[in-house]
């Protein structure tokens, strides 16, 4: 009885847990005159089916869980699907002036790195290690994360 009572206990708080658990929303936005390659490896084999990119570098106030929905709507965002590398890597060719939806709305963070080359080196996405890359990192409220490539 004791061990249904502490898996029941654990179930209960794993569940609560996950559910509880804010979505995380990553954007990219490419504010460069050249298409980046962008290299996604994932901790987990759970590919996205497409990705949703937006013609045009959204401002950052404007990114938010909803943005990209409405956006869509209006004609200026499109879907497309990914490009699988490897069991856990794939592979996004983002246009210049462009922004794109890495992570709609997952509840955990799905990433083992994130990276795109810049001048013969590697950049990797939202780090503050990656030295002589030049990108601005910003977070807007409700665990929306944006990388903007500069250079």
């Amino acid at each position: 009885m004791k061990f249904y009572l502490n898996f029941l206990i654990g179930l209960f708080l794993g569940i609560s847990t996950i559910a509880c658990s804010p979505a995380h929303v990553l954007f990219v936005k490419n504010n460069t005159d050249q298409e980046k390659e962008i290299f996604v490896e994932l901790i987990e084999n759970k590919f996205p089916k497409t990705i949703l990119f937006c013609k045009e570098l959204v401002h950052d106030e404007n990114l938010e869980h909803k943005a990209f929905p409405k956006y869509y709507k209006e004609g200026k965002c499109f879907q497309m699907p990914i490009n699988k590398i490897e069991d856990k890597i794939y592979k996004i060719n983002l246009p210049a002036k462009y922004t794109v939806n890495i992570a709609p709305n997952n509840s955990l963070y799905p990433f083992q790195k994130i990276s795109y080359s810049a001048d013969d080196r590697k950049c990797l996405i939202s780090n503050l290690e990656s030295k002589d890359c030049e990108q601005k990192l910003s977070q807007q409220p409700k665990l929306v994360f944006i990388t903007e490539i500069l250079k």
